[in-house]
């Protein structure tokens, strides 16, 4: 284990797009209450599509409760995304009826969506070369916040931490598209040990000093998502600036704080698990 954290604070209620994309998210892989994943997956299906939301309720569709898998069925049918097919076929022979029902009604569906878009050959992605021999399998999620920071910024953070992880020594960072069964695979085929960074903008404040950024990046396993450790980072840009270029310049000196123990946190991980 990379390391323990001993307590959590509640989040405050999510007000960015990607933060409501990240907390529902959590609650339907996370919940022990089925009503709240069952609710969780319909709320992911009124959101607009997104690789993270078809994966997450990909994978609920092996929920134990019938109503998540026929909810996440019913979701990914509206969100009418055909990267969801092969999730959906792999369910088809659902135990439940209903959930079997809605499992067949999504196929249909995404079916037909497929057949009226332009046929292309797709292209097998390949992870890029890691710097130096392979190791580490790293996942990026998109960040969260709820401190008012916009969807680019987010964009534009997300990728400043997919490149700094790249240029960790062993680090081959994973695709956004992969399903859990493709990552196993990988992690398989190549011998590599899988985590996965999900990260939070914290705050953002400007004051007289300057803005200030607080970032928590949590290393998880992958795919099974399980927690390890929170690294954070923070970071002020003295002036008066205001906007989202100073915002961004703060939050890119939090991340990089923040992302300063990450190779150690892996190599400890590695060695916990006898790599």
């Amino acid at each position: 284990m990379l390391g323990a954290v001993a307590a959590l604070t509640a989040a405050p209620a999510p007000v960015e797009a990607d933060a409501r994309t990240d907390y529902l998210v959590r609650l339907l892989r996370t919940s022990t209450t089925f009503r709240v994943r069952a609710q969780a997956a319909l709320s992911l299906g009124r959101l607009d599509s997104d690789p993270a939301i078809v994966a997450a309720l990909g994978e609920a569709l092996s929920d134990v409760h019938p109503a998540v898998r026929t909810a996440s069925a019913a979701s990914l049918e509206g969100i009418g995304d055909p990267a969801a097919l092969d999730a959906l076929r792999r369910h088809r022979r659902d135990r439940d009826r209903t959930a079997r029902a809605a499992v067949e009604r999504a196929i249909r569906s995404l079916e037909r969506v497929a057949r009226s878009r332009p046929q292309t050959t797709p292209v097998p992605a390949e992870p890029p070369p890691s710097v130096g021999p392979a190791r580490y399998y790293v996942g990026v999620g998109m960040p969260g916040s709820s401190a008012g920071v916009d969807r680019d910024v987010l964009r534009r953070a997300r990728d400043l931490i997919a490149g700094r992880v790249g240029q960790i020594e062993g680090v081959v960072v994973a695709p956004g598209t992969e399903s859990n069964s493709q990552v196993s695979a990988v992690l398989r085929r190549r011998n590599l040990a899988g985590y996965y960074l999900d990260s939070s903008i914290v705050r953002v404040e400007e004051g007289s000093a300057g803005t200030r950024a607080v970032v928590s990046v949590i290393v998880n396993t992958y795919p099974g998502r399980d927690m390890r450790v929170i690294l954070q980072g923070a970071a002020t840009v003295q002036g008066g600036g205001r906007g989202s270029t100073v915002q961004m310049q703060a939050i890119e000196g939090a991340i990089t704080g923040a992302l300063r123990r990450l190779p150690q946190a892996l190599a400890a991980g590695d060695a916990h698990n006898g790599g």
